[in-house]
């Protein structure tokens, strides 16, 4: 082995070090924190300004992706005890670290609305105090994702994800629909996203404004890809177009199930 090889192989070692040196010094504060029982609201506001005001994050340079990785598989063996403090504040610290994976942001997320509730609302607890849980849950996850529309607006799933939390969680359709034909006008957006952008504008009885979505997008929808289901929203258009008012679905849950 040359001279120069070699010492390109300790160069290279010793970044390796520096990374996770950096990561586990960025991982020191949020055990602190949690040891004195901060709030989890406390524990990301802590660690996002511990992260925002460091200049670690611009020595790390493309490691951050790295560093980033490592809060996350925190995160992961966090969600593994269901301990939900030290669950969000992980997925908060590794937004706060690289904020450009958008897969982060979408299981994030979802742990948030879905998961945490779970955790922490007594399964025994009256249906209103489950329903008002999973509400909070929702909007604390929908807040967390707003985070992301700098720099991931353009994605359809990001829309789709902002769309799903307000159907599965809020119960807000107003907001769903926005937010499902938000993803509709995306490049490359899934075929799906128009369809139930016109089934919520039925459920919120906007029939006319369905008609004029569904024709719009029809001359969009190649014949014979399943994905595009042409036949199912000319379906759909036909039933419209005879139905004297608007046929209402029995539940928002229904809407991706049925179209």
């Amino acid at each position: 082995m040359s001279f120069a090889a070699a010492s390109a192989r300790v160069g290279r070692a010793g970044v390796v070090l520096v990374v996770l040196a950096s990561g586990a010094a960025l991982l020191r504060p949020w055990e602190r924190l949690l040891a004195c029982g901060e709030s989890p609201a406390e524990v990301a506001g802590a660690l996002t300004g511990l992260v925002g005001s460091s200049r670690l994050l611009g020595v790390l340079g493309g490691f951050k992706a790295v560093v980033a990785g490592g809060c996350w598989l925190e995160a992961d063996l966090a969600w593994e005890r269901r301990d939900p403090i030290a669950t969000r504040a992980l997925i908060e610290l590794t937004v706060a670290v690289d904020s450009r994976p958008l897969y982060f942001w979408l299981n994030g997320a979802r742990i948030l609305a879905y998961d945490l509730p779970v955790w922490c609302t007594d399964p025994n607890a009256p249906a209103a105090v489950r329903r008002r849980d999973r509400i909070i849950a929702a909007e604390n996850a929908l807040a967390f994702l707003a985070k992301a529309r700098a720099g991931h607006a353009h994605d359809p799933e990001f829309w789709i994800e902002m769309g799903n939390l307000h159907l599965r969680g809020t119960g807000n359709l107003e907001a769903a629909a926005r937010c499902y034909r938000a993803a509709a006008l995306r490049p490359g957006a899934p075929y799906y996203a128009a369809r139930i952008h016109g089934e919520l504008l039925c459920l919120l009885g906007r029939r006319d404004e369905a008609l004029a979505w569904l024709r719009s997008i029809l001359p969009t929808l190649p014949e014979g890809d399943p994905a595009a289901a042409r036949e199912l929203v000319l379906a759909r258009l036909r039933a419209l177009e005879a139905a004297p008012t608007t046929p209402r679905a029995s539940s928002p849950a229904g809407v991706g199930r049925s179209f």
